[in-house]
């Protein structure tokens, strides 16, 4: 701890929070340049034609006969995604593609 003459003590708090700004000012550029650098790597993917983000599932082969035999109630959801071998999220997110036409 510094030794500060009694009355001073504003200059060790004025000091600080210049110090917090600097280092606050320093923080945030470098999230600026990060967020440009970002930016800059998936505009170059885009133009070399690369899928972003969730990788495209394909309908799996017997996907029609498994739905409809979990609608009449032959079999249930788990069931299905297990014999197809999807995930919940991804077996509802099917359903919901093949229902659309």
């Amino acid at each position: 701890m510094v030794e500060v003459p009694e009355g001073q003590e504003w200059i060790i708090d004025m000091i600080s929070n210049i110090l917090v700004e600097v280092l606050s000012s320093i923080a945030e550029q470098e999230r600026l340049t990060i967020r440009k650098r970002q930016r800059e790597g998936i505009d170059a993917a885009k133009k070399k034609g690369k899928h972003l983000g969730r990788p495209i599932t394909e309908m799996p082969a017997g996907f029609g006969e498994m739905y409809r035999e979990w609608k009449a109630g032959r079999i249930t959801a788990r069931w299905a995604m297990k014999q197809l071998g999807l995930k919940s999220s991804t077996f509802y997110r099917l359903v919901r593609k093949y229902e659309k036409g």
